[in-house]
């Protein structure tokens, strides 16, 4: 604890010390920053918006050139690693390139490409490239030879070696790479605006500190400087899932205290696993407002956490009349099991999910007050399909209507209502792009009566997979699965979506595993893996979906820019 106490008092006492030396004239303040009138700065630059301005702009071009960087980078290295011929041709070079400080390059892309945006996305791309490729190489160098040999016996490709070997036993390195190159980046921006860009971070601060306005010179450094660290974050925070193999610190038991052990297991009943069925069309129906050109950072925020708690309140009431129903016991796979290990009473269960309606209802008036009754139509229907969806006699997932009502609530209804509280206004674009959406969390629905399929039967539960039978259940899965890729091309080739979406068909290697899974297998522990993986499938699709439409609208934003 004293420990963490100067991890915080250290930087405190430093900034003190610091305010103290200009108050006192120890330090010239026409030449070093006052903390305090830095902090009034910022505060200036956030009410009338220049700070999101500005770092918005820079942030679109290091996103755009690490990305473009980054992903040719680690693949080149990964292909160094596999391949000697690859290697003899384009180590050399690069490990000549690489110790030339990178900001002496960008002359000469800006005189190849002009004083224009793709110059300077380039040349951020080239500057982090020779990183992630050299450390991706030398990652792969580092990997215990048998792995490729086991890999080679079984009949593996070259083409098969990358994905199944190199690049998995790669990951940690690579993500250690990433934010090594983000950080390169953040400090390449002032360079890269220097050349021809009005606007942008990197060039609020220069501009500032050729005036000698000392203390906007401190606001723009400190804006880099915590956008760069947040970044760094966001980089530790989905590393642990994509290379979810890896031992984790947290995976090792300590002792809890109440208030970890009271968090921990809420977290676990209200099954986060499942909580981007419920994030990723708040973040498509954003992305296409945005796309449309209406953005609005609060209401995106409140649409986001009002969509996570009725999701975490459906599942809470879900498990609590499944367990009064008898669908879920101590044999059963895959509920939230909060009940059956003896953790929550199902009483608590009950009034929890009450609790998370309450709170996304609370979260949807404050959005009503704003954006109007629509919006109040949909939370209420939205409120009662959850509660409904296995309350009371004729409980939805009771009576084979579960899939339809996920299908729609869960896809089409929440992108239009996330669409709705940025535009004000309902779209036919939206509702046709969740259609891919609205499919794939059907699907995930589906996969789990597929595995209770025989459990539900005998207590009478009525779903999709009960009455069709194990054969056109199974049938049913793959048009759910197959419907999500038909619908994502056909929106594509009509001109709803940017061509960029088509990156979520990057995930139907995935998609054809999933069907081939349940084409072979009937008994529930063999399903079981199904379910999450669909949930993951939906994840990624959802996040590369959203992805391409967020790269599309920062290109065409880059190309209004100078």
């Amino acid at each position: 604890m004293s420990r963490r106490w100067l991890s915080v008092i250290s930087p405190i006492a430093l900034l003190v010390l610091w305010e103290l030396a200009i108050v006192q004239g120890w330090l010239d303040r026409r030449f070093i920053p006052q903390p305090s009138q830095v902090v009034i700065e910022l505060q200036r630059m956030l009410e009338n918006g220049r700070l999101w301005q500005e770092l918005g702009i820079s942030l679109l071009r290091i996103t755009l050139g690490f990305l473009l960087g980054g992903l040719l980078g680690i693949a080149l290295g990964l292909l160094i690693g596999i391949s000697t011929t690859a290697s003899a041709l384009l180590r050399p070079i690069i490990t000549a390139i690489n110790p030339i400080p990178k900001i002496l390059l960008i002359p000469f892309v800006v005189l190849a490409f002009g004083f224009n945006e793709q110059a300077r996305v380039l040349s951020l791309a080239f500057s982090i490239l020779p990183i992630l490729l050299l450390d991706a190489a030398a990652a792969v160098y580092r990997i215990d030879p048998k792995y490729f040999e086991v890999a080679r016996s079984y009949g593996a490709s070259r083409w098969d070696e990358f994905w199944t070997v190199a690049l998995p036993a790669s990951l940690p390195s690579i993500m250690n790479s990433l934010k090594l190159g983000l950080a390169y980046s953040m400090t390449l921006i002032v360079g890269v605006e220097l050349f021809g860009a009005q606007r942008g971070i990197g060039r609020f601060a220069w501009d500032a500190a050729q005036i000698y306005a000392v203390n906007r010179l401190g606001a723009g450094i400190v804006a880099i400087a915590i956008t760069g660290w947040l970044l760094s974050l966001l980089i530790d925070m989905v590393t642990p899932n994509l290379i979810a193999w890896q031992p984790r610190q947290s995976e090792v038991r300590v002792e809890e205290s109440p208030v970890q052990r009271f968090v921990r297991v809420w977290w676990q009943a209200a099954r986060p696993f499942s909580f981007t069925a419920a994030v990723v069309p708040v973040l498509l129906g954003t992305a296409i407002a945005a796309w449309q050109g209406f953005f609005n950072p609060l209401m995106f925020a409140l649409a986001l956490i009002g969509s996570i708690a009725l999701q975490a309140g459906t599942n809470l009431i879900n498990d609590y009349y499944d367990h009064i129903k008898g669908a879920d016991n101590e044999r059963s796979l895959g509920m939230g099991g909060a009940i059956q290990r003896g953790e929550l009473t199902p009483r608590q269960v009950f009034w929890g999910g009450i609790a998370a309606f309450g709170i996304g209802s609370l979260v949807g008036l404050y959005i009503v007050s704003v954006a109007g009754e629509f919006i109040l139509i949909l939370g209420v229907i939205s409120v009662l399909v959850g509660f409904f969806y296995t309350a009371g006699p004729a409980a939805l997932a009771y009576i084979g209507l579960g899939e339809v009502a996920v299908f729609t609530f869960m896809g089409p209804v929440i992108v239009i209502g996330a669409y709705f509280v940025q535009a004000r206004q309902v779209s036919l674009e939206a509702l046709i792009a969740s259609l891919p959406i609205g499919f794939l969390v059907a699907a995930i629905l589906h996969a789990n009566n597929l595995r209770d399929l025989e459990n539900d039967r005998a207590i009478g539960k009525r779903t999709l997979a009960t009455i069709l039978g194990r054969r056109r259940a199974n049938w049913e899965y793959y048009l759910l699965i197959g419907g999500t890729y038909v619908a994502l091309v056909l929106i594509v080739l009509f001109g709803i979506a940017p061509w960029l979406a088509l990156l979520a068909l990057l995930t139907l290697p995935q998609a054809y595993d999933l069907m081939q899974r349940v084409a072979v297998n009937t008994e529930p522990t063999a399903l079981n893996p199904v379910l999450r993986k669909t949930a993951q499938l939906h994840g990624r699709f959802g996040m590369l979906l959203v992805g391409g439409w967020v790269l599309a609208l920062m290109i065409n934003l880059l190309s209004t820019l100078r």
